[in-house]
This record gives structure tokens, C-alpha cells and sequence, in this order.
């Protein structure tokens, strides 16, 4: 088996382009550091590194086996650094994980503002898709999520955030969508559409939500897995289409875009907080909860 001292002085010699510095930055003999490669190479059947001059440099096997290194010893230090961080500072590291609509119009603003009120914490947010997010939390890569209902993970603790509403949105201005309040399902159907991907569950539901049924055919007239996309559809007179309201809200479109009002708002869905049960007891994680939980009026569903 590879030790980590041995990584450790391969590192500090591919640094340092030099067994003697590599031993005076360690604090050791550079004969110590000369047999700690050699048992290296030996253990390994490989030449790591090579005279260029004064100095030395990796051979190809020996770049591979640094760039492993270094990433290894890096987390190391990260992983002991949180474990002797004081469970009652706010200090170390806070890893976030949400979907990329919830990242980007809301919960990435709140964090900046956050990491400012907190120079000694390590803030990341994660955006991306619930599969990637929710097998990070599983490896322990994520401290917290915020999801919807239906995409939360088997384990952690969670804490109920708030439930998101949904509007239909429509081209202002527009001769074809002139039907205000007096939408009907059948005039649904003939209005061409922007759809969330093909199953645009969120049109579903608002459908169901406000006619008891659901169209027996769209008129799709475009398709995008962005609702930030779909909102700029629908300022070009493609179509209408159903979107989140915390998106609009914070949409360059708010304004240039049309609702049917409050009345044809439907609840599309509850979001949690979710974190890991051993995590519960550190300051800096229960800080960051109470403070997405204190702000989430300013999540404008």
C-alpha cells in the first residue's frame, strides 16, 4: 500500500524541482527523502521522476501519480481542517445543493450575502440536476439541500421551507392571446405553447388545477428545459406556458410578459431543507439553515 507520507514527499519534490529543497520545506534529511521515493517507485514498478539539469521533473507515470497526490492530500487537509473546526464557531465549510431555477433566483443571492456576514465560513452552492445532488449528499459531498417535495433524498433531517406557486404567463400586447379570465380548455388547447421539456408537469398540474382535466392536445409551438428560457419565448409571442413564480419575479421579463392575476396562482409544490442528521449539532450548519429559513420571505413565490 501507497502511505501518505510517501505522497506527501512526491508532492514536495514536484514542487520544489529538488530532493534538497523538498527536504529542507519538510523538515527531514534529504536522504530520507531520497529513500521515500525509491520505496515509492519500488512499490509501484515505475521511474517517477528524472534529472533535467539542476533540477527534477515527473516523468509521465510520475505526473499521473502527483495529480492523484495532490488532489488527496488537498482533501485531506480540507476533511481534518472541518474536523478540528469547533463545533461551536462559525467557522469551516458549508456546502449547498439545490436545483439550478432555486440556485439562480434565489438562493445563490441569499448565500453572497450570507459569506459576507461570515468571512471565516467556506460557502459553496451547487446548482444542477436532483440525480447529481442527491448522490452528492449520499457520498457526504453536500451539508444541505433545498429541493421539492417529490425529489428529496431517503435519509437526513428535513425542515419544511415554504410551498412555491405557479402562474401561466402570456405575451402582452398580442392580438392572439387576448382572452384574460376568460380562458377556457378548449381555447387552451388551440393557443400555441412553451413547454418545460414534453411531460411539463407544471403545465399539468395547473391545468388540472384550474379546468379539473387536462388538454387533450397542445399546440406546441416551442420546448425548452429553462424557464428562464421559456419566459423569453413567451415575450416573443411563441406562445403561452406555465412557469414557477419565484422565476418570474426575479425575471428580466416580469414586466414584459402577462398574468391572469392571483386567481389563477395554484401551489405547485412544497420545498424542504435538508441536511445530514451528524451535522445538526454544528453551529455553522444551524446557523445557515435559521437564515435560509429566517429570509425565505424574500424567495417571491
Amino acid at each position: 500500500m501507497i502511505e501518505t507520507s510517501q505522497l506527501q514527499t512526491l508532492v514536495a519534490v514536484t514542487r520544489a524541482k529538488s530532493f534538497s529543497k523538498a527536504a529542507e520545506n519538510l523538515g527531514v534529511t534529504q536522504s530520507a527523502i531520497s529513500q521515500s521515493i525509491k520505496n515509492l517507485e519500488s512499490k509501484l514498478e515505475i521511474k517517477i521522476f528524472k534529472r533535467s539539469g539542476k533540477n527534477v521533473v515527473l516523468t509521465p507515470e510520475g505526473e499521473r501519480l502527483y495529480q492523484f497526490g495532490a488532489h488527496f492530500i488537498s482533501e485531506m487537509k480540507d476533511t481534518l481542517d472541518d474536523l478540528q473546526s469547533d463545533k461551536d464557531t462559525m467557522r469551516g465549510k458549508v456546502r449547498i445543493g439545490t436545483l439550478t431555477g432555486i440556485g439562480k433566483s434565489w438562493l445563490a443571492h441569499e448565500i453572497v450575502e450570507y459569506a459576507k456576514e461570515n468571512p471565516d465560513l467556506r460557502l459553496s452552492v451547487r446548482m444542477g440536476h436532483q440525480e447529481e445532488l442527491l448522490a452528492d449528499f449520499e457520498n457526504n459531498l453536500l451539508d444541505i439541500l433545498v429541493l421539492p417535495e417529490d425529489e428529496l433524498p431517503t435519509h437526513g433531517e428535513r425542515e419544511f421551507f415554504l410551498e412555491e406557486k405557479s402562474t401561466l404567463v402570456f405575451p402582452k400586447d398580442h392580438d392572439d392571446f387576448n382572452f384574460k379570465t376568460k380562458l377556457t380548455l378548449a381555447r387552451l388547447e388551440e393557443l400555441p405553447t412553451v413547454l418545460f421539456e414534453k411531460d411539463d408537469h407544471l403545465f399539468f398540474k395547473w391545468c388540472r388545477s384550474k379546468f379539473k382535466s387536462t388538454p387533450k392536445k397542445i399546440n406546441v409551438r416551442f420546448t425548452v428545459n429553462s424557464h428562464g428560457h421559456m419566459l423569453q419565448a413567451v415575450y416573443e409571442g411563441l406562445g403561452i406556458a406555465v412557469v414557477p413564480n419565484h422565476v418570474l419575479n426575479r425575471s428580466y421579463f416580469k414586466d414584459k410578459v402577462s398574468t391572469l392575476g392571483g386567481e389563477f396562482e395554484i401551489p405547485s409544490g412544497k420545498l424542504y431543507i435538508v441536511y445530514q442528521k451528524e451535522s445538526e449539532n454544528l453551529l455553522r450548519i444551524k446557523n445557515t439553515i435559521d437564515r435560509l429559513l429566517s429570509h425565505r420571505d424574500t424567495f417571491k413565490i
